[in-house]
This record gives C-alpha cells, structure tokens and sequence, in this order.
C-alpha cells in the first residue's frame, strides 16, 4: 500500500508540474507537451487535469497515511500479545510454584505423620518396660526385705535394726495409682 501511494503521489505531482510548465506563459488554447506527448487544451481541461492531479497526491497520500497508521496497529498488537505471553508463562510459572508449595506441605504433613507414629510407638515402648521394671521392682521386694537405703529413700518404712521394716504402700518412683512418673 505504501508504494502505491508513493507512485500515485509522485505521478499526480508530477501531473501538476507539468500542467503548471505547459500553462504559464499562454493564454486561451494551451498546448500541452510532457513525456514526449503533445496536446492543445482548454482552461477547463487544464482545470479537470489540475483537480485530477490534487486528487492523485490526496490519495497517494491517503494510502501511506492508512499503512502507516496499519502497521502501528500490527506493532501495538505484536506487542499486546506479547504482553500476554509474558502474562500467562508468569501466571503459569506461579501456578506451578503454588503446586510445589503443595506438594511440599504435603510431603511435610507425610513425614510429621510418620514421625509422629514412630513415637507413639516408641512411648508405648517404652510404658511397656516402665510396667515390666514396676512389676520386677514388686516381685524383688516380695522376694527380699527392706535394707536400710529403702528406709532411707523412704520406699520402706518403720526400723530395720529393730525388725520393724515394711514396704511403704507407695514409692516415690510410683504414683499411688500405679502409673510410672514422668
């Protein structure tokens, strides 16, 4: 579009050039010589010549104004997309940290279960040898009497010298429920 419009400004200038050279010097019938032609005309001719020649450089003219004005619009919608481009690979990048995110609190929550299990496990573990000391510790002193350190520690009570000692009803390693202290 833009080299038509060129040409067609550049032939309806050069139109008027001619016109403009062929009639400054005559009056009434003109003859006209550009390009190798020759013709007599009138002023009117002169005049539809001259109005056509304006009108070739108004459209020459008005099909460069309309390219540039297409190629703008290409340029401001090249850029537009590529705008959005970068708008959805951010938006898609986002979503996939928010994905990563998600999966990583996942795995967290796995492991923090899996811990959390583990020890239970282990606390139960352990209960049962706290239970299995208990009843060893009940059995070794159905077996033996209080020595003087159990009086002293305050698990047996009354006087070993005298014979008087007996295992208190609670020791300070147990509760009076049975349940070990922590």
């Amino acid at each position: 579009m833009v080299l038509l419009g060129l040409v067609l400004l550049l032939v309806g200038a050069g139109l008027g050039t001619a016109a403009f050279l062929g009639v400054r010097d005559e009056t009434g019938t003109v003859s006209l010589e550009a390009l190798g032609f020759s013709r007599d005309a009138q002023p009117l001719e002169l005049l539809l010549l001259g109005a056509a020649a304006m009108l070739l450089v108004a459209l020459g003219w008005a099909l460069m104004a309309a390219a540039a004005r297409r190629r703008a619009r290409l340029r401001r919608d090249q850029r537009e997309a590529e705008r959005l481009a970068e708008l959805e690979r951010v938006a898609e990048s986002d979503r996939a940290e928010q994905e990563r995110r998600f999966e990583d609190a996942s795995l967290r929550d796995e492991d923090l279960r899996r811990r959390e299990s583990h020890l239970d496990a282990w606390a139960q573990e352990l209960d049962a040898r706290e239970r299995e000391v208990a009843r060893l510790e009940e059995a070794h002193r159905q077996q033996v009497g209080p020595s003087v350190a159990d009086v002293v520690t305050g698990r047996a009570e009354g006087s070993v010298a005298e014979g008087t000692a007996h295992w208190s009803q609670s020791t300070p390693r147990h509760k009076a429920d049975g349940d070990p202290a922590r």
